[in-house]
C-alpha cells in the first residue's frame, strides 16, 4: 500500500479508508497506517484478508447493532487474530426504553448529536480502545461507514486537532463510495428491496450535515475533547492518542 493511499483497494469493503495525512491546526499531520474507518467487513474476500494481514491490522471496533451483526456475521476476517470489540452505538429499541428516542426532524446532524447521548458508553469505550497505541493499526466500522463511523471519525480527528474543514471533507468523501455501499446494502436486504425503499438519510452525504454536527458539538460541550472527558475518557489517554496520531513531518 502506498503511504498516501486514502481508499484501500479491497474487494469486499467499498469505504475502507486511512485517516492518515490530514493536516492539524498546529502544523502536523495525522499518521498513515494507524487508524482506519470502514463500512462493514463481512464480505471481505480471502485476498482482502491477506492484504489487511500484511498491513498488520490488530484491532476491529464494530459499531453495528446486535441485530446487524447477527444477520450479516463477521465474514472471513472474523477468524483472524485481530482483537474484536463490539460496541453498538444504538440500542436495539432505538432508545425508547431509556427515554432517548431518535429525533424525527430528518436532520442528520441532530441524529449524530443523538448518538452522543444514546451511544455515549460505546463511543467513550471506542475512544479508550483507540487511545491505547498497543491496539494500532485499528479499524472502526458500522454498516455503511457513513453515520456512526462518521461521528467517531469526527470525534477522533477533532481530538487530535485536525482542521474543521478537513474533518468535513473526510466525511463527504463517503459520497464517492455510496453507490457501491448501497449496492451491497440492497443485496444483503434481500429480494425485492430497491434504492427507493431506503430513507433519504441513508442516501445523502452532505457537508452541511457534518458542519451542523460540529457546531452543535461545540455549542453543547466545547468540542470533542471536552465531550470525551465528560464521557469518562481519561485526559492522559486523549493525549496519548494525539501523540500516536500526529506526525510532524510531511504528509
Amino acid at each position: 500500500m502506498q503511504r498516501d493511499e486514502r481508499i484501500l483497494p479491497l474487494v469486499g469493503a467499498s469505504n475502507f479508508r486511512d485517516l492518515g495525512g490530514y493536516p492539524t491546526m498546529d502544523g502536523g499531520f495525522t499518521r498513515w497506517g494507524t487508524l482506519f474507518r470502514s463500512d462493514t467487513l463481512h464480505e471481505l474476500t480471502a485476498s482482502d484478508v491477506e492484504f489487511l494481514r500484511e498491513i498488520g491490522l490488530k484491532t476491529i471496533i464494530d459499531l453495528r447493532m446486535v441485530a446487524e451483526v447477527r444477520k450479516s456475521g463477521r465474514g472471513l476476517f472474523g477468524s483472524e487474530a485481530a482483537v474484536y470489540h463490539h460496541l453498538s452505538v444504538i440500542d436495539e429499541d432505538g432508545g425508547e426504553s431509556r427515554g432517548l428516542p431518535a429525533p424525527t426532524d430528518g436532520d442528520l446532524s441532530n441524529r449524530y448529536l443523538w448518538y452522543l447521548d444514546i451511544g455515549s458508553d460505546a463511543l467513550a469505550e471506542a475512544l479508550r480502545v483507540l487511545c491505547d497505541t498497543r491496539n494500532h493499526p485499528l479499524v472502526f466500522h458500522c454498516a455503511a461507514g457513513k453515520d456512526r463511523t462518521g461521528v467517531l471519525a469526527a470525534l477522533v480527528l477533532d481530538i487530535v486537532g485536525v482542521d474543521r474543514r478537513v474533518i468535513v471533507e473526510d466525511y463527504v468523501l463517503t459520497a464517492t463510495r455510496m453507490d457501491l455501499v448501497l449496492e451491497r446494502v440492497l443485496r444483503n436486504a434481500g429480494e425485492g428491496r430497491r434504492r427507493d425503499d431506503l430513507p433519504e438519510s441513508a442516501l445523502t452525504v452532505e457537508a452541511a450535515t457534518m458542519e451542523g454536527f460540529l457546531d452543535r458539538l461545540d455549542e453543547r460541550w466545547g468540542g470533542a475533547r471536552q465531550w470525551a472527558l465528560a464521557a469518562g475518557v481519561p485526559f492522559d489517554s486523549l493525549n496519548s492518542l494525539s501523540v500516536a496520531m500526529i506526525d510532524d513531518g510531511i504528509p
